[in-house]
């Protein structure tokens, strides 16, 4: 049985099990019919599901170039020539779109590197398509020692790896321009420990007014989760 036939086909987006899952005290204390109008008014999981269910038989690369098409996203790509052919090199981008520019982005450089892992954040391994690509990273709590492990292996392989450094999707600044929050600095530490070339990546594009309005209230009343990230997926469906 392959892990893509694990799940339930209606299932393969569990808002509810996720929290479940990776926050249990907190499970216990939101209402559930907060968490179910989250999954079904915010989050769309019944289409995301359903967009799954026609994708399911695909994975990795393949299941990014579906993913692209059904959207109807047409990648536009400058300075390909500068992507190396071989060997080792760390790629990073801003990361402007969420979802969407993660997909093109993964899509189009298939075409020039087959080997290409990407560092994500860990709750996007739930997408068993995209295991065979993905390396997980836990960004709100401790990182397990083997995944630390993995990630140093990662860096210091053959392996072209793709990295968003800011680690959250871009904001919109006071003068109403969009950029990334600061980037981490652990993929330059790398790249000079192991020795291998940071290939940057500039990705154009912008989400909705409302995603940073969001963002900025939730700033303001100091509230640490961003929960803006829930409107994602509300976002990339406004993309098609």
């Amino acid at each position: 049985m392959t892990e893509n036939q694990t799940k339930s086909p209606d299932k393969f987006i569990d808002i509810d099990g996720v929290i479940k899952d990776k926050n249990p005290s907190l499970y216990q204390i939101i209402p559930g019919f907060l968490i179910r109008y989250v999954s079904e008014r915010i989050v769309r999981e019944r289409v995301l599901n359903q967009i799954m269910v026609e994708l399911k038989d695909l994975n990795n690369f393949e299941f990014c170039a579906a993913v692209c098409k059904r959207f109807n996203v047409t990648v536009v790509s400058k300075g390909i020539e500068n992507i190396p052919t071989a060997g080792g090199a760390i790629f990073a981008a801003n990361h402007p779109l969420g979802g969407m520019d993660a997909m093109a982005i993964m899509e189009s450089i298939s075409h020039h590197r087959n080997d290409v892992k990407f560092l994500v954040n860990d709750l996007l391994m739930s997408i068993v398509n995209l295991r065979g690509i993905f390396v997980g990273v836990n960004k709100f709590g401790a990182t397990p020692r083997e995944n630390i492990r993995r990630v140093d292996e990662l860096f210091a392989s053959e392996n072209a790896v793709f990295i968003f450094p800011a680690g959250l999707v871009s904001r919109m600044t006071k003068y109403k321009v969009i950029r990334d929050l600061d980037w981490k600095k652990t993929f330059i530490s790398k790249a000079k420990r192991h020795k291998k070339p940071i290939v940057p990546v500039h990705i154009s594009g912008r989400l909705s007014r409302k995603f940073y309005r969001v963002a900025k209230i939730r700033k303001f009343f100091g509230i640490k989760i961003n929960i803006e990230m829930l409107l994602l997926a509300q976002e990339m469906m406004k993309q098609r």
